[in-house]
Formats: structure tokens, sequence, C-alpha cells
């Protein structure tokens, strides 16, 4: 976690060259492994992780745990992963179903510091709203974002602790909506890989000019259209005129 008075560091401004996989959805691993040989850890090297599960399509038997932290536990790291499925002792998984009203009280119910290094948070739809209310600052936040949004939309699902991803476009946060909310929290986007976005705290970053919005962008069309042109919550930039004012809802929702 960022201390006032630490000093900054300077990072690739290129991080995909430095990721690759072992236990991560994509190229996650190599990414944080590499952050972290640039951000000494704190003394507890402490992470939680928010949503883990076999690969896509595949089962805990064939593949075993998909996590973008478990490598950082195999090398000595302490941690919390959470998901709301049930996943045998071994995998120290806890079941607990995260949404943006219970994650502070669970996090602390697990005893989470607050010297936590890095939160993963991957829940496939509630990711912003969760990171919205969070009162935890790691040095890193990786979070999954909507890659099927364009480069200029700022856009999220609505704020909905029981909402569950029915595998179409319609889900989470575009990279632009979440950026908007970084700054807000004092994060600079570092990567994005067309799954998750890393963002590291502004203040321990010296080259921030090396990384541009628009060059980190990345689009991926992976999933099915929402037949039910369903709403979106628009979310301003934390500078603009119409921030003051707080998110937009737009489009019309033909669900029940």
């Amino acid at each position: 976690m960022y201390v006032k008075g630490a000093r900054m560091f300077e990072f690739d401004a290129d991080l995909g060259r430095r990721g690759w996989r072992k236990y991560s959805q994509n190229d996650e691993d190599g990414v944080l492994n590499y952050v972290f040989s640039i951000i000494p850890p704190g003394q507890e090297r402490f992470f939680v992780e928010i949503g883990v599960g076999p690969p896509w399509l595949s089962t805990l038997e064939e593949s075993g745990l998909e996590a973008n932290c478990r490598l950082l536990k195999e090398k000595g790291w302490s941690g919390l992963s959470l998901d709301a499925q049930l996943y045998p002792d071994e995998y120290g998984v806890k079941q607990e179903r995260i949404d943006p009203i219970n994650v502070n009280p669970i996090l602390r119910k697990y005893g989470v510091p607050e010297s936590v290094d890095l939160i993963s948070i991957d829940v496939d739809g509630q990711d912003f709203w969760i990171w919205s209310n969070l009162v935890y600052f790691p040095s890193v936040v990786v979070i999954e974002y909507n890659a099927n949004l364009g480069v200029n939309e700022s856009k999220v699902v609505p704020f909905n602790a029981s909402y569950q991803w029915d595998g179409t476009k319609w889900f989470g946060a575009s990279l632009r909506a979440l950026n908007n909310l970084a700054k807000s929290k004092g994060y600079l986007l570092t990567y994005a890989n067309g799954v998750n976005a890393f963002f590291i705290r502004d203040s321990l970053v010296k080259n921030k000019h090396d990384f541009c919005f628009e060059k980190l962008y990345r689009f991926r069309d992976l999933h099915r259209p929402d037949a039910l042109n369903r709403m979106w919550v628009l979310i301003p930039a934390a500078d603009s005129a119409d921030s003051a004012q707080g998110p937009e809802v737009h489009g019309a929702s033909t669900a029940s």
C-alpha cells in the first residue's frame, strides 16, 4: 500500500511485454510479477482477489484454479481469495458473494489489513460499483472491464447488488468509465489486455506521461448483443463540468 512520503517509481511503458501466464486468465501473472519487482510490497505482502474459478468452458478438475493472485501466494504472499462458488479447502477460497454493499464488511470480517498491496476484482458485472464503494487503497488494482465498449464510451451497468450476468454485452464497465473512477480515487491506468485493466497509485508512478489512455485502450468483440437494450449509467470524468451532477442513466429497459 502507498505510504505518504514514499518514493516514486518508473515503469515500463509497455507492460504487455512483461506479461506471461501460469495461473492467470491472460498475462496477469507476468505483469503483476513485474510491477511488484518495481514497487516493494509491504511487510505483510497481502492481496485480495474477488472472483476466481476454472478457465472459461473448463472445470476445476480439468484445468485447476484460474486466479490472478495464485502465483503470488506460491511466492509467499498472504491474502484472501473470495468467490460465490464453493471450492475444495485445498484452494483456500472463501465462499462469499461480493457486492458493492457488503464488500467492505466482508474484507474486515477476514481481517484484511489497511496496508493491502493488491486488490483484484472480477465478478462479471458490478465490478465498477464494488471499486467505487471500496474503502481500501492498495498500491495496485486489477479489475475486469467490458472490452466490447468503445474507447469514448464511459458507461456501466446500473448499481444492483443482485445483478447476474447473462452472457451478453450488458455487463460491467467500459475502460473509460473505470479510468474516470480511477482518477477520482488517485490511480493511473497503466495497462489493459482486453479483459483486465491495471491501475497503480498515481503517486507511485514517476513516468505518468508514458501512459496515454487512447494508446492503452484495447477493444475485443467477445459477447452476444443485449437483445433487451437495457439501460446504462454514464460516468462523467472526475474533472468535467457534469461530474458535480453525478452519473446519468441512459437507454431504455424492456426487462421486467
